[in-house]
């Protein structure tokens, strides 16, 4: 098989996240479904997709209570709602991806994934690898997925790719946000906001400290959450943040070429 890549489309890339609207931003999908074929066309690679479910899942689980577990009736109904609307979600990049040209797979995380107290501690992998195999592109996103002691939690989109990277040995882990990396300052906030070019074990502590939290409702903890995820699971693998909104930068980085970004070597 050929070298394996992980993609994130980060929740605020593809949907009103800042916003809190349930609405998906198609047209975003569909220029970045049009890069990566353009990459699998020019170079040699094995992908898979993950995305975000923005407020489809963060709105809900928090609108629901859900994020400690389900236990009662209202937290019944909001999981069946989040599990709904992430799978909603997910339908659309499909169809983008199946639209440009790119034979993507939906894998449902609620299906293959279990939890232990909001941890991975199973992926059904086969069904994943046997789409690599055949040269397909499976797709998986956050979701609500069986959890031995809540019965059902918030699996995040950034724990899966983890779990993925490390099972399969991606060679290398793409995040797609909406904000050219990881910086000192909320870049947002501050326009001078000075960006930090790399991450490696020896600066890891520090900088996590610094890091806030999302400004939007995010159940699994913003930029600072996807950085201990990293840290947790991607051991040997390199993940590299960048906007996704800028034009061409999934193409760049897909092909190898620099992408103005932060680079994370655990």
């Amino acid at each position: 098989m050929h070298d394996l890549y992980i993609i994130k489309l980060g929740g605020s890339v593809i949907t009103e996240k800042e916003g809190n609207r349930f609405e998906v931003k198609r047209e975003a999908i569909a220029r970045i479904s049009a890069e990566v074929k353009k990459a699998l066309d020019e170079k040699e690679f094995s992908l898979i997709v993950v995305h975000g479910a923005g407020p489809f899942g963060h709105t809900n689980v928090t609108e629901y209570g859900i994020n400690d577990g389900v236990f009662d009736e209202k937290q019944k109904e909001g999981y069946e709602k989040t599990g709904k609307d992430c799978s909603f979600l997910d339908s659309v990049v499909v169809e983008e991806l199946k639209k440009a040209g790119i034979e993507a797979v939906s894998f449902d995380p609620n299906g293959i994934v279990k939890q232990d107290e909001r941890k991975i501690v199973e992926v059904e992998t086969e069904g994943v690898e046997k789409a690599l195999e055949e040269g397909k592109i499976p797709v998986l996103f956050g979701q609500m997925v069986p959890d031995k002691k809540l019965n059902f939690s918030v699996m995040s989109g950034d724990a899966v790719i983890g779990f993925l990277a490390k099972k399969l040995k991606a060679k290398k882990v793409f995040l797609g946000t909406d904000v050219a990396g990881i910086f000192e300052e909320d870049p947002k906030k501050n326009p001078d906001a000075k960006r930090i070019e790399v991450i490696d074990k020896g600066t890891f502590g520090e900088i996590v400290k610094r890091v806030g939290e999302a400004g939007t409702v995010d159940v699994t903890g913003g930029m600072k959450g996807k950085l201990e995820k990293m840290k947790a699971m991607l051991k040997g693998t390199t993940a590299v943040i960048f906007d996704a909104n800028k034009e061409g930068n999934f193409y760049k980085a897909l092909v190898g070429e620099n992408v103005e970004g932060t680079e994370i070597r655990l």
